[in-house]
């Protein structure tokens, strides 16, 4: 059996003791192919007819996203030491984006919908080698989300998901089924931080069972 990477020492120490804030933050999370933007934008115009503020934001923001040498790792592959520099490069991007764009939304009392977060990282830097307990320490003190969703789906629906969007232009860890597998069993080890949603289901029924854990936070 191969030896669980999820450190749950270090997981109980990566967010902020307590929030003071009035808002809500959500995260969901998935493969590339799964359906979090579908999603973030259905759950964001159902919270919106109830009259609540929506930001939709997504880690990693562009800064990060547009540096030559990270989309030369998520295309063409890198070394382990390339995917910790770039840990880290990601965590910098992220207390920027905590910082100037969910910290602020969520003391409005905004509801933050967020396309990935911290569990992101996890998944695609645990992959690359890097330690699991550095990327916690890296990225302590963030916001912990009021809710996390994990769109889960075969591996086979996501290559076909994605051959089917992208043709030949696939990213490295796109290329192969265990490449995937292997990204989403850190999503699988996370166990409790996220509550697992079939993302193969009608994407009606997909945006139902978000809003239902979701409807005591919007009531309350």
């Amino acid at each position: 059996m191969p030896q669980r990477r999820v450190d749950d020492e270090a997981m109980a120490g990566l967010f902020q003791p307590e929030r003071t804030d009035t808002g809500l933050l959500v995260s969901i999370v998935g493969f590339d192919g799964s359906g979090k933007t579908t999603q973030i934008e259905r759950v964001a115009e159902a919270v919106r007819a109830q009259g609540r503020e929506v930001v939709e934001t997504r880690q990693p923001a562009d800064w990060y996203r547009e540096l030559a040498e990270v989309q030369v790792f998520h295309d063409q592959g890198g070394s382990v030491e390339t995917a910790y520099i770039l840990a880290l490069l990601a965590a910098a991007d992220r207390r920027r984006h905590v910082m100037e764009v969910i910290n602020p939304a969520l003391e409005r009392g905004a509801v933050v919908l967020c396309d990935r977060y911290v569990y992101a990282t996890f998944g695609v830097f645990v992959h690359r080698g890097v330690d699991f307990r550095f990327l916690a320490t890296i990225n302590s003190g963030i916001p912990r989300p009021d809710h996390a969703f994990y769109l889960k789906l075969p591996t086979e629906e996501l290559l076909r998901r994605l051959r089917v969007r992208d043709g030949d232009r696939l990213k490295h860890e796109e290329k192969s089924a265990e490449r995937i597998e292997s990204i989403t069993r850190t999503y699988e080890e996370l166990g409790p931080e996220l509550v697992h949603i079939d993302g193969g289901a009608p994407r009606e029924e997909v945006t139902a069972s978000i809003l239902r854990h979701m409807k005591d936070s919007l009531s309350g």
